[in-house]
């Protein structure tokens, strides 16, 4: 056996150890999320009494004070994680303490989202996987010593995009997207001793979530709804052309039409997080004092729009499975996006790509009905413009519609509908491009560059 097959062998063997290790980490963040999601409505709607609001308060304050010594113990347990993943890939910074890291930013995360800050639990997942690969290569080094072999350093980059992928994976139960998010936005590079590490850890890292949790998705109404929809929408087929003789284009204006309004929308995303971010540092507001301002806002918001708190999955499925009418998602929609906003501009310790992922399904809904009122189309196209919608914002916003398109598709288990998604994120991601929209880590990245250069 020579030595690339030997190193082959040792990438699988270490990218399995990732995957495993990554999937414990993920499946404890899930679940105690997936309770703060139970326990914190249930805890403002019975909020009755001075000393249950005094109790409320008290807790708040206590999350912004753990917050801000958290962060100011060690700098790279801000953030979403994925900007930190992308500097160390490049050569900018590295990842000094990996099991520090997951400790303080895994404690930092459960307080704050659970809490109820409008920040994802994704972007931290993928840290999180990457610095259990970081970890574990530090382990595997000696034996890469010992051996006197050279490919260290191209292993510990391997294992930390690997990581990184299983990290995306488990929170998701989606390994196809997390292999494809890892060649898309974050290496950007194909070597076959790549994809077996990466796929291996993907695999077992949502293998080992699904052991806790089953087959359950985040969104747990996500594969139960009914996509009643013509065939026209699938995977093209002799029988779409001689459709498309009897059939208007109109099934596909209304996707087209839909790509470019989520296009726009996330155009303002991204700019807004980054005004967001300024104003914070703009106004000096730092230390205690920025992290008091989203916990103190969580209590009125809790009391009169529960719903925008969190990560969002939750309000997915309600959009799924209920019918809010137009004047509600609309405040649904301002409500999540300007909390959002205002909990991301801390620096806190939270991702964007739960939150974005339920924005576009607000905007979706709202692109349905309005069309719905116009007589455009029925209410069973509803459910499908929310779905497309995740696919498209996410595709506009991160500026990787390959990575959003299989994600929807193993999210909901909908394969046929690769053509329209394929469509609706293109688009989406195109007008996102035209109006001069970033990808958001990358934006996020140069800010960090510049800020530290100044």
């Amino acid at each position: 056996m020579n030595n690339r097959s030997r190193l082959k062998i040792f990438m699988f063997a270490e990218g399995l150890a990732v995957g495993i290790f990554a999937g414990v980490i993920i499946a404890a963040v899930r679940f105690l999320l997936d309770e703060a999601d139970i326990f914190r409505p249930l805890w403002f709607a019975q909020i009755d009494s001075v000393e249950k609001i005094f109790v409320t308060i008290a807790a708040l304050v206590f999350v912004a004070i753990f917050l801000t010594k958290a962060i100011n113990f060690d700098k790279q347990v801000a953030g979403s994680g994925i900007p930190q993943i992308r500097a160390i890939l490049s050569g900018q910074t590295s990842m000094q303490n990996p099991l520090r890291l997951i400790a303080l930013k895994f404690s930092a995360m459960i307080l704050a989202i659970g809490a109820g800050m409008s920040l994802g639990r994704a972007g931290v997942s993928v840290q999180f996987g990457a610095a259990a690969g970081n970890f574990l290569n530090r382990i595997f080094f000696a034996r890469q010593a010992k051996l006197n072999r050279s490919h260290g350093e191209i292993e510990g980059e391997i294992l930390l995009t690997a990581g990184a992928g299983a990290g995306l994976a488990a929170v998701f139960g989606a390994p196809l997207s997390g292999v494809v998010f890892c060649i898309e936005d974050l290496h950007r590079k194909f070597t076959p001793e790549m994809l077996i590490t990466t796929i291996t850890a993907t695999v077992s890292a949502s293998a080992i979530v699904g052991l806790v949790f089953g087959v359950r998705p985040i969104f747990t109404t996500i594969t139960s709804v009914s996509l009643t929809v013509p065939e026209i929408l699938k995977v093209p087929t002799l029988e779409m052309f001689t459709m498309l003789a009897a059939e208007p284009l109109r099934f596909f204006l209304y996707f087209v039409l839909l790509g470019i309004f989520l296009g726009f929308l996330g155009v303002l995303f991204t700019k807004a997080m980054l005004f967001s971010l300024d104003v914070y540092d703009r106004l000096k507001i730092f230390g205690l004092r920025r992290y008091l301002i989203p916990m103190l806002l969580i209590f009125p918001v809790g009391l009169f729009l529960p719903e925008v708190l969190g990560c969002g999955n939750v309000l997915v499925d309600n959009l799924l499975s209920s019918n809010f009418g137009l004047r509600m998602v609309l405040i649904f929609f301002v409500g999540k996006f300007l909390f959002t906003m205002i909990c991301f501009g801390t620096n806190a310790p939270g991702g964007v790509f739960l939150p974005l992922l339920t924005l576009g399904a607000l905007g979706g809904e709202i692109f349905a009905e309005a069309g719905i009122s116009l007589g455009f189309f029925t209410e069973e196209w509803s459910s499908l413009f929310v779905i497309f919608g995740m696919a498209a914002y996410f595709a506009a916003v991160v500026k990787a519609p390959v990575t959003g398109s299989l994600l929807i598709m193993e999210l909901t288990g909908q394969f046929s509908y690769l053509l329209t998604l394929t469509i609706v994120s293109g688009l989406a991601f195109m007008v996102s491009d035209l109006c001069g929209g970033e990808p958001i880590f990358s934006a996020l990245l140069n800010r960090s560059k510049k800020s530290s250069d100044e």
